[in-house]
């Protein structure tokens, strides 16, 4: 299984981005707001780790699943910072939608 980079993730979610016209799918508005979040919380340097051995959200040859953490509200209050759960969809599920739609 591959390890992702930082910048591997970074060029997934630049490449991952689909046009409003192409959406096909009741959810792909949804996927395409936490594309956008994750990307943000990356670029800015967060912290994050890839999950690989996990039954259900496992990341496999078409979707990457990872957890990205932020300083947010309570890290500033004396808390940890928070745990955001995402998905991207892999360079190959990217290739062959050829730019559509990947949800």
């Amino acid at each position: 299984m591959k390890k992702y980079t930082r910048k591997d993730l970074i060029e997934i979610c630049e490449k991952a981005f689909v046009k409003e016209k192409d959406w096909k799918n009741r959810d792909s508005e949804s996927s395409q707001c936490q594309l956008g979040e994750c990307y943000a919380l990356l670029r800015a340097g967060c912290d994050f780790e890839v999950v690989y051995e996990d039954e259900i959200c496992g990341t496999d040859d078409r979707t990457i699943w990872l957890y990205v953490y932020s300083k947010g509200f309570m890290c500033f209050e004396g808390g940890n910072k928070e745990q955001h759960h995402y998905y991207l969809p892999t360079s190959k599920r990217l290739e062959e939608v050829s730019g559509k739609d990947w949800y």
